[in-house]
């Protein structure tokens, strides 16, 4: 993991954990807004959406309803270096992972990918849709042969020029409480 990044991961993850919860509620309730209403999420049968940490925009809300609505959502699990994405029923069928991060235990893998909407988390996204994730480069290996629509979410305030490797992807959208960003 080179420094630059390490260093910007934690300032940023310092950011987001003095952030106001008021301010961080009405930001989620932005983003989710934002998000429902794009017109690929409009038309989506099938959701890959990570289950959020406390430090990242909240996820949940989404999850539940899309569910609540018929909607098929697989949450990652990680296996070795590779991420699959396994369907869930609810929110409460998520187990803590070895990484700390919520995943289901067991669930339908999805293994065709068209015509879905993945949410990506970053710490950071730059207006490129490049980002800086967690460091496990699982989102980059996934998205290097991904054929849906890529979403990521991130507030405003954590947006700026990311550190770039040959191997880092770019998603589709950027979504932040103040607007919508798409790659050109």
């Amino acid at each position: 993991m080179s420094e630059p990044k390490k260093l910007l991961r934690a300032e940023l993850v310092e950011t987001r954990r003095n952030m106001e919860k008021s301010v961080r509620k009405d930001f989620d309730e932005r983003i989710y807004n934002n998000l429902v209403n794009l017109d690929c999420v409009k038309r989506c049968g099938t959701f890959l959406v990570y289950a959020s940490s406390p430090v990242e925009v909240d996820t949940r809300r989404f999850i539940t309803a899309m569910l609540d609505k018929g909607k098929t959502v697989a949450i990652p699990k990680c296996v070795g270096k590779e991420m699959r994405f396994l369907a869930i029923d609810s929110l409460s069928s998520l187990v803590k992972s070895g990484f700390g991060v919520d995943e289901p235990s067991d669930g339908e893998q999805i293994v065709d990918f068209s015509g879905t909407v993945c949410i990506v988390p970053a710490l950071r996204f730059d207006k490129d849709g490049f980002r800086l994730g967690w460091g496990g480069g699982f989102y980059d290996r996934f998205l290097a042969d991904y054929n849906g629509i890529s979403v990521g979410m991130c507030y405003e305030d954590c947006c700026g020029e990311v550190p770039k490797d040959r191997y880092d992807m770019p998603v589709d959208t950027v979504i932040t409480e103040n607007g919508i960003y798409c790659r050109s």
